[in-house]
C-alpha cells in the first residue's frame, strides 16, 4: 500500500494486485446466510423501538401496521438496513391527520401514489397504504396485507412482518426463495413487468448483480417484456442502472442486461460495442474491455461510470491503415462526446456529467509521462487527480503484465512524491509574474497578454527552476517581439 499526502488529507492507494483481491473478496462475500430466527430477532427488536411505538400510539391499533421490503429482507440477509417502510390499512389522508394530530412532521410530497413520509425525531419512515394489484400508477387501495404483497415485483420483496403480532406474513416462499439464494417474481412474472417495466431493470439489480440466480420463467419473461422499458422514465432508468453499475457482480449484471437487450433500449452507444474488434494492444472487443474496466475499477459512482463511457468512441474513430492494422486516434474525445449525451439523457447531474466527462477525456494521459508531464497532469485533473489515477489502474493495458504495469506505475509515484513535496512550498503554483507585470513591459492587455501569460506558465510546468521574476520577465519580453 503507498499513500499520498493530498493538503490535510491522506489518500491510500492500494497496490494493483492488492485491489483485484479486495475485488474477488467483495463478490465472495455477496450472498448472505439467510436465518428466520436472526431476522426476526432484528425486526422484534425494531418494532420495540422508539420510532415505531410512537407511529403506532399516533395512528391506533386499527393502524394494522407492517415493516415490508428492503428492511424486511436486509434483516433476514443478515443486512443492517436504516431505512424503515411501513405498509398500513390507513388511507394516505388518514394517515397524515393522525400523525399530523401528535405534532409529527409529515411530508407528502408521495401521497399522490399512497405513500406519507413521516419524521420521527431524526428518523424518516415511509408509510403505504396496501395497494390492489396493478399498474404503477392508479391502482386502487386495498384491505389486507395480503393483496398488497401479490402485487409486488419478487418473492423476496413480498415479506411482511407484522407490528402489532410480531410475526412474517410470506404467503410466496420469499423467505425460501431468499435460502436457495433465488430471485424469482411474484405470481406472473408477465403480468408483474407489465404492471411496471423497470422490474426488469430491479431484476438483473436484485438477482445477477446481487449474486442470486434468477427463476428462468421470470428470466424468459423478461427478455420477452424488454421493449416496455422504452415507456419507463429517463431517472428512474438512470437510478437503477446505477444501482447495478456499482453492484459487486457487475460484469456478469451487465452482460446478462446485453444478452436480454436491454442496451439497445438504453444505451445503444454500448451496444454498438459488442463484437467490435480493436487491435493487437488488446484481446477483448470494445465491450468485454469496458466490462472487465468497470469490474476492475473501484465500487465509486464517479469511476464506475468513467470506466464505462472511457472507450466507446472506439467505433466512430476506427481507420484502418494499408497495413490492415486498427487505430483508434481521439477515441477518448468522441467518448466524451458520447458520455455527455448519455448523460444528460439520464438526467444526471451537472457536476456528475462534468467530472466524468474529464475522466473520460484525460484517460489516455501516459503514466510514463515525465515529471514535466505528471504537472500537466495534475494541473488539468485538479481534483479529479486520485480519482484519474485510479481509472488508469482500471484501465491497464493487456500488453502489460501486471508486473510491467506495476513497476511503470510506481515509477509514476517516485515522480508523484516529489511534486506533492514541492505542493508544501508557499509559492507553489504561483507565476513570479502577473499581468500587471507584462503590461509594464508594454504588452496591451488582451488575447496577446493572455498567450504570453500561458506560454510562461507551460514555461514553468516544464521548467519549475524558471519560475523567478527576472527570468520569466525576460522571457515575455523575447515573445511579445517576435510575435
Amino acid at each position: 500500500m503507498v499513500t499520498i499526502y493530498r493538503g490535510d488529507k491522506k489518500v491510500f492507494l492500494l497496490s494493483f494486485a492488492q485491489r483485484l483481491k479486495v475485488g474477488t473478496e467483495r463478490k465472495h462475500r455477496v450472498g448472505n446466510t439467510v436465518s428466520q430466527s436472526a431476522g426476526e430477532r432484528v425486526l422484534s427488536s425494531l418494532v420495540s423501538s422508539n420510532v415505531i411505538s410512537v407511529l403506532l400510539r399516533a395512528l391506533g391499533e386499527d393502524a394494522e401496521l407492517y415493516l415490508v421490503g428492503g428492511v424486511v429482507r436486509d434483516a433476514l440477509c443478515g443486512i443492517s438496513q436504516s431505512d424503515i417502510d411501513l405498509a398500513t390499512v390507513l388511507e394516505p389522508q388518514v394517515v397524515a391527520e393522525r400523525v399530523a394530530a401528535c405534532g409529527l412532521r409529515v411530508i407528502e410530497t408521495g401521497i399522490s401514489h399512497g405513500t406519507v413520509t413521516v419524521l420521527v425525531g431524526d428518523a424518516s419512515v415511509e408509510l403505504t397504504t396496501f395497494r390492489v394489484p396493478g399498474p404503477r400508477e392508479g391502482s386502487a387501495f386495498s384491505q389486507t396485507i395480503e393483496e398488497d404483497l401479490a402485487g409486488r415485483d419478487f418473492t423476496m420483496n413480498a415479506i411482511a412482518y407484522s407490528v402489532n403480532h410480531k410475526t412474517f406474513v410470506d404467503p410466496h416462499g420469499g423467505i425460501e426463495d431468499l435460502q436457495q439464494n433465488l430471485l424469482r417474481a411474484v405470481g406472473d412474472a408477465k403480468v408483474r413487468f407489465a404492471e411496471d417495466p423497470l422490474r426488469i431493470l430491479r431484476m438483473i439489480r436484485f438477482g445477477i448483480a446481487a449474486g442470486r440466480t434468477t427463476n428462468s420463467v421470470t428470466l424468459q419473461e423478461a427478455k420477452e417484456s424488454v421493449l416496455a422499458l422504452k415507456g419507463v422514465s429517463p431517472e428512474r432508468i438512470r437510478d437503477e442502472f446505477t444501482s447495478i453499475l456499482l453492484s459487486a457482480n457487475v460484469r456478469p449484471a451487465l452482460d446478462q442486461m446485453q444478452k436480454l437487450g436491454i442496451f439497445q433500449l438504453i444505451l445503444p452507444e454500448l451496444e454498438e460495442c459488442v463484437d467490435f474488434e480493436q487491435n493487437e494492444f488488446h484481446s477483448e472487443d470494445v465491450f468485454q474491455h469496458t466490462l472487465t474496466v468497470i469490474e476492475r475499477a473501484p465500487q465509486e459512482k464517479l469511476l464506475r461510470l468513467a470506466a464505462l463511457f472511457h472507450d466507446l468512441g472506439k467505433p466512430k474513430s476506427l481507420t484502418v491503415s494499408e497495413d490492415g492494422r486498427r487505430h483508434f486516434y481521439k477515441h477518448e474525445m468522441y467518448s466524451e462526446e458520447i458520455a455527455k449525451s448519455v448523460l444528460h439523457r439520464l438526467h444526471f447531474s451537472k457536476r456528475e456529467i462534468k467530472d466524468t466527462c474529464v475522466l473520460v477525456r484525460q484517460h489516455m494521459r501516459p503514466l510514463d509521462c515525465g515529471p514535466s508531464g505528471l504537472r500537466r497532469i495534475m494541473r488539468d485533473l485538479g481534483d479529479l487527480f486520485e480519482e484519474w489515477l485510479a481509472l488508469k489502474r482500471a484501465d491497464k493495458s493487456p500488453a502489460f503484465t501486471e508486473e510491467e504495469f506495476q513497476e511503470q506505475f510506481d515509477a509514476f509515484y517516485e515522480m508523484l512524491q516529489v511534486e506533492r513535496a514541492r505542493t508544501s512550498e508557499p509559492e507553489y503554483g504561483r507565476l513570479a509574474v502577473n499581468g500587471s507585470d507584462l503590461q509594464e513591459l508594454g504588452i496591451p492587455a488582451g488575447p496577446k497578454l493572455g498567450t504570453v501569460l500561458r506560454a510562461l506558465e507551460e514555461e514553468v510546468i516544464e521548467n519549475p527552476s524558471s519560475n523567478t521574476r527576472a527570468e520569466l520577465l525576460k522571457k515575455a519580453q523575447f515573445l511579445w517581439e517576435s510575435s
